[in-house]
């Protein structure tokens, strides 16, 4: 398999945060494997090979307006990803990377929550700007478009699940796998400069979310209790408060400044060169989705304290492979500092250690390798559910899709009807019908009809077919709907000769067809991302987006008369669904002669 992997940072990079320890985790395991492996990340433009991995840096251009900024980098990145011809694409959904290839390309992006930004906002309390408007709607956007979500725990996944809508049947955990071997070896490296002989460490970045704090104003009471011990802090300040969280936390520290050192950031490498050697590890986050530091120190066997909270009360378990107190609990995370430096628990750190090697790389990559392969067969062609969200507010025609429904569902009478829905999808209209009448819903696709399963009452018959070739004999149904059906079908003709065949003489047939003469288009600008020369393509093209030409065919009212006629379908009404001036749906209410 081929598989593209985006990420904001990889190495030799300094710099390497949870997304970047992640992909440069995985991606040379899949290599290994066997894997075709792509790295588009951020940096000088070029283009090495590293551990049997392709990485390609990119720059990105900068622009007086940072919302355009930060779309055009998109742009280059899926334009990046498009070199490799991947299979699969994976990334985080963190600033939405892969937002442009979800949206606009063919190829199935898998996305990792790590943490979206903003819960970031959220825990640091930062000001949002036009910029992470935008961001925080990509995010989401990129994350629903996907072919497959997952999360490294369940913390995460009902979070951002809950609070963007997402469908919990198409959630998994995968935990983030570490390399076992390269902690251990980065952590055998000298530390970049002499250490206190005993000394407790804080690894990460210096913000409001991580406990920086909390920790300023417990390390005095810890450190006054133990004479020899010093406090070490790694890790940059972002700059968030320009400053101003630093100061605060040097303020509160003032009474044992001179045994707490700010570090500042390190390589990777020279950090866990210094975590090895902690007598202590703290991580008094606020909340978060994993806690790759928290997981590294485990595995170099030193001894742990951290918040309860988020995924590191997934990751740890109190009293028996670390220490977890409540977070934003000052006094509290002072009494276990203070344990932990007076009777350190070997039985704890050898637990940990065990713990940790159930997340080597080389045990978790079969999961993510098996995730692939699902979601590179859910490409464009194979998977029309992935781009249709009728249920989604955000959708343009989520109101046109609603009041369709309705009137398909009003106007179906009685009871006791033998009902056939062809490509009835994930149950919109076989679910409620169900409730009267006798309902058998077909599509050709096996993700639909699993979801049909979840979404119909057990009554409801699913059946995988073809709409051009039913399998039912002729004449078999009182009702026949086709609803955003006839538009994916290379030829009307054949699809309306096949629906009516199956219906009863004097049955109910129901279609829709998506109108070919494309004035509606400009009532819904979204629908061509407010684009002026996407907009011109859809318009030449009958309405049809220029991604799905060749796939998607409108019809003119005319010939889809026509098409009935010679069907042997009797047309009773016609209902137009969209602008008043230019229907984009018709729907077609007929009876088989």
């Amino acid at each position: 398999m081929r598989i593209a992997v985006i990420t904001p940072e990889y190495p030799p990079s300094d710099r390497i945060g949870g997304i970047g320890t992640h992909s440069a985790t995985i991606a040379p395991a899949l290599a290994r494997r066997g894997h075709e492996v792509g790295v588009v990340t951020r940096g000088t433009p070029g283009i090495e090979e590293r551990d049997g991995v392709r990485v390609e840096r990119v720059d990105h251009r900068w622009l007086p307006n940072r919302p355009a900024e930060h779309l055009l980098s998109l742009r280059t990145i899926a334009a990046a990803v498009r070199r490799i011809r991947p299979d699969v694409v994976q990334a985080a959904e963190w600033e939405a990377e892969a937002w442009w290839l979800a949206r606009f390309g063919r190829l199935p992006v898998v996305t990792r929550l790590a943490t979206p930004t903003y819960v970031l906002e959220e825990l640091n309390q930062t000001p949002r700007d036009s910029r992470a408007d935008l961001i925080h709607r990509l995010e989401r956007d990129q994350t629903r478009r996907s072919a497959a979500v997952y999360a490294p725990t369940q913390a995460i996944l009902e979070r951002v699940g809950r609070d963007w809508g997402l469908d919990e049947t198409r959630l998994e955990r995968i935990p983030n796998p570490v390399s076992v071997a390269e902690i251990e070896s980065a952590a055998s490296g000298e530390p970049p400069f002499p250490l206190p002989e005993r000394f407790l460490v804080f690894l990460g970045r210096i913000e409001r979310r991580k406990g920086v704090e909390e920790l300023a104003a417990a390390l005095p009471r810890v450190l006054e209790a133990n004479p020899g011990v010093e406090a070490l802090l790694i890790g940059p300040d972002p700059g968030d408060e320009r400053g101003a969280l630093t100061e605060r936390v040097r303020h509160a520290v003032a009474p044992v400044a001179d045994r707490v050192r700010f570090v500042g950031e390190l390589p990777r490498d020279q950090a866990l060169a210094i975590v090895a050697r902690a007598a202590v590890a703290v991580f008094p986050s606020h909340w978060e989705s994993f806690g790759y530091v928290a997981l590294e120190a485990m595995a170099l066997g030193v001894p742990l304290v951290a918040s309860r909270t988020g995924g590191l009360a997934e990751l740890i378990e109190d009293g028996r492979t670390g220490r977890l107190v409540p977070p934003r609990d000052s006094d509290a995370l002072a009494d276990a500092l203070l344990a932990q430096l007076a009777a350190p628990d070997q039985r704890a750190v050898d637990a940990a250690r065990k713990e940790a090697r159930t997340y080597d790389v080389d045990s978790v990559v079969g999961e993510l390798e098996a995730l692939y392969e699902r979601a590179a067969g859910r490409d464009l062609r194979k998977s029309y559910r992935r781009y249709f969200r009728a249920e989604d507010p955000a959708d343009p025609f989520h109101d046109l899709y609603e009041r369709k429904r309705q009137a398909v569902l009003d106007g179906i009478d009685g009871s006791g009807l033998r009902v056939l829905d062809v490509g009835g999808g994930y149950g919109r209209l076989a679910a409620p019908l169900a409730q009267r009448h006798d309902v058998t819903l077909v599509d050709v696709s096996p993700e639909m009809l699993a979801e049909a399963r979840e979404r119909c009452p057990p009554m409801v018959e699913l059946v995988q077919a073809d709409a051009r070739e039913l399998p039912f004999e002729d004449e078999s149904f009182d009702v026949v709907l086709a609803l955003d059906l006839l538009a994916h079908l290379p030829d009307l003709g054949q699809g309306l000769r096949e629906l009516a065949r199956v219906a009863r003489p004097g049955a109910q047939v129901v279609v829709d067809t998506t109108n070919a003469v494309p004035l509606w288009v400009l009532a819904y600008p979204s629908y061509v991302e407010w684009r002026p020369k996407r907009l011109a393509l859809t318009l030449r093209a009958g309405g049809v987006l220029p991604e799905w030409r060749g796939l998607v065919r409108h019809h003119r009212a005319a010939d889809v008369r026509d098409a009935l006629d010679e069907a042997g379908l009797r047309l009773d009404r016609r209902e137009g669904f969209g602008p008043a001036w230019s229907a984009k749906w018709h729907l077609w209410w007929t009876r088989r002669a």
